[in-house]
């Protein structure tokens, strides 16, 4: 009879090397979410237009540390809700009532992140247009 206990894991050494692969890995898992993923483009064009008129807006330092803060919080969202995905497809690749749920479960994270990105995108922004219109005019 087997032993129910989790196996335990070998602590690694600190290596350059190491260190290397760990972030040869992530620039891998960036390439395949930018490549195959359909919201990695809204992503991308969005982050652009927010940090675009961020500047242009001369926002704070702190309202840019919000910024940069939830559009990174927002992408690791999409990144695990990917993660997801291809485990769910690779374990179940016909439908199962379970997956949907993981699935359903891992793009509502990202729905609701990206909700209140908006939202406080909202209100920071917005005050700020209506002040730079009402210079112009």
């Amino acid at each position: 009879m087997e032993s129910k206990e989790p196996k335990k894991r070998e602590l690694k050494d600190f290596s350059f090397k190491n260190l290397w692969n760990v972030l040869k890995y992530s620039v891998e898992g960036l390439r395949y979410f930018y490549k195959y993923e359909r919201s990695a483009i809204v992503y991308l064009v969005a982050a652009v237009l927010g940090l675009a008129g961020a500047w242009m807006l001369h926002m704070s330092p702190m309202e840019w540390l919000v910024i940069i803060l939830l559009l990174v919080m927002t992408l690791s969202a999409e990144l695990l809700n990917t993660a997801i995905e291809a485990v769910c497809d690779l374990v179940s690749p016909e439908y199962n009532p379970l997956v949907k749920i993981a699935k359903d479960c891992g793009s509502a994270a990202t729905f609701v992140l990206s909700s209140v990105g908006i939202g406080v995108g909202l209100v920071m922004y917005v005050p700020k247009i209506i002040e730079l219109v009402e210079k112009i005019w």
